[in-house]
């Protein structure tokens, strides 16, 4: 008898057939990008917007009372920002008894996880100064108001808002939002 070298009728185990990686191997690509794509989309989700805006039904409307109030009270301020020794200083005017505290919000642009809320104590008559964390530079959104709970901010009587550019300079006013 003779012993024949190949297998007769035999065939590979599955896993080394080319049809089952020809036809598995696109199915495994897609599950695995995904897999990632959806990982991705819940790690880097838009961000909330933050600000007076209501939703009655369908539409989304923006309450102005915070800013015409604090308009009405002539209401202004000037932050100076002091990267040497981490600190903010605010002078505040208008026709108001000043509280002893004040928050200011920094809202960075795109990312809502590098958002500070410093409280500015105050250290005379509407001359206010708190402790910054936050990398003082590019672009940032400022809101002052008397309301110490950030997550409160629409009961706050009145705000004062503004831009700053670390870029650019230390310094800026914050005022009322003109409607």
């Amino acid at each position: 008898m003779q012993q024949n070298s190949s297998k007769q009728g035999g065939s590979a185990p599955w896993y080394r057939e080319p049809w089952f990686w020809a036809v598995m191997a696109p199915l495994f690509v897609v599950v695995i990008v995904s897999a990632v794509m959806v990982s991705i989309a819940v790690r880097h989700s838009d961000d909330v917007v933050s600000d007076t805006y209501y939703k009655d039904s369908r539409m989304y409307h923006y309450s102005a009372d915070q800013d015409q109030r604090a308009k009405a009270m002539n209401l202004a301020a000037m932050l100076l920002f002091s990267p040497e020794d981490n600190t903010v200083s605010l002078d505040l005017r208008g026709d108001i008894q000043f509280p002893q505290k004040l928050l200011l919000t920094l809202s960075h642009p795109v990312e809502a996880d590098l958002d500070e809320h410093v409280v500015l104590q105050e250290i005379s008559t509407g001359r206010y100064r708190g402790e910054i964390h936050a990398k003082l530079q590019h672009r940032w959104y400022l809101q002052l108001m008397p309301e110490l709970d950030p997550d409160r901010f629409q009961d706050a009587q009145w705000r004062l808002k503004g831009e700053i550019n670390f870029n650019i300079g230390n310094g800026v006013p914050l005022n009322p939002v003109e409607q």
